[in-house]
């Protein structure tokens, strides 16, 4: 497969916002007056994750914004680990559409990024409209969680994101963006979501398991590490679950752009369609 094209990242509107005493790094592109999307990037990525899909949404009339989570590249990245609780991370989401103004959202995660927009949902179902995942969410690196991981892939942040970001094919250029970025940041942040096991645990006692609003998951049929089937149980918890799959690996949004887009497209006219009879 050839590499994707290159994506400049300055060629994208970068801001910061300030959401329980963090600075967010967030890149924002569209029309102000839009239909707001968020879009939430897994690990190891960025948002740099969504270039190829956020000017095409943006073009489409969407007001988008597609964030550095917490501990990301340009993002704070505090050392209190419960900070990075899906319960605390959710807060500061709403943090930030309370500084932007926008009182509902729809909101489209990748991989981790899959986990913290289902949560959202539950902790803040008032505040979402619709949600999108791209691959479904697992804990599955369990490696992660061992401390000595985060000097291990400090030590190593090219060989990291070369062998993790290469199966998408990624561009030189664009490999040399994440490679400084993390340098720069630290793998400690993003690492320390695996370490929340109990804080999550603990945090969830009680809350609701499904998710009423509409949902929408696209499946990478070629992802070596969350397997299509890994989401089947998923509509017991979200009963107005659908889903594509995609022939693709695990980062799908470089790997197949175009599809990709084509098939948020659908989606999220689809979403939009299903609210409005919702709201008959």
């Amino acid at each position: 497969m050839t590499p994707a094209l290159h994506v400049d990242p300055a060629s994208f509107n970068h801001k910061f916002v300030d959401s329980c005493g963090f600075k967010y790094h967030y890149v924002e592109e569209g029309d102000p007056k839009g239909e707001p999307l968020l879009l939430i990037h897994g690990f190891p990525d960025l948002w740099y994750g969504w270039r190829f899909q956020i000017k095409y949404l943006a073009s489409l009339g969407y007001r988008v914004i597609a964030i550095d989570c917490l501990g990301y590249g340009q993002t704070d990245s505090p050392e209190d680990l419960y900070k990075y609780g899906m319960k605390s991370v959710c807060a500061q989401l709403v943090g930030i559409l309370d500084t932007l103004n926008i009182p509902r959202i729809t909101v489209i995660g990748h991989d981790w990024g899959g986990a913290l927009v289902w949560r959202f949902g539950l902790y803040y179902p008032n505040r979402v409209h619709e949600i999108v995942k791209l691959v479904p969410e697992f804990e599955y690196q369990l490696g992660f969680a061992n401390p000595k991981s985060t000097a291990e892939m400090d030590a190593n942040v090219d060989g990291v994101l070369g062998n993790v970001l290469g199966m998408g094919k990624i561009h030189d250029k664009d490999l040399e963006y994440m490679v400084n970025q993390y340098k720069h940041s630290g793998f400690q942040g993003p690492l320390n979501y695996y370490r929340t096991t109990k804080i999550n645990f603990e945090d969830e006692r009680g809350l609701r398991k499904d998710i009423e609003r509409p949902c929408w998951i696209i499946l990478a049929k070629d992802d070596p590490f969350l397997k299509p089937h890994m989401a089947r149980k998923m509509k017991t918890y979200m009963p107005q679950l659908k889903s594509t799959m995609i022939e693709a690996g695990h980062f799908v949004m470089v790997e197949k752009p175009d599809e990709t887009n084509s098939v948020l497209k659908q989606c999220l006219e689809d979403l939009v369609v299903r609210r409005g009879r919702a709201s008959l």
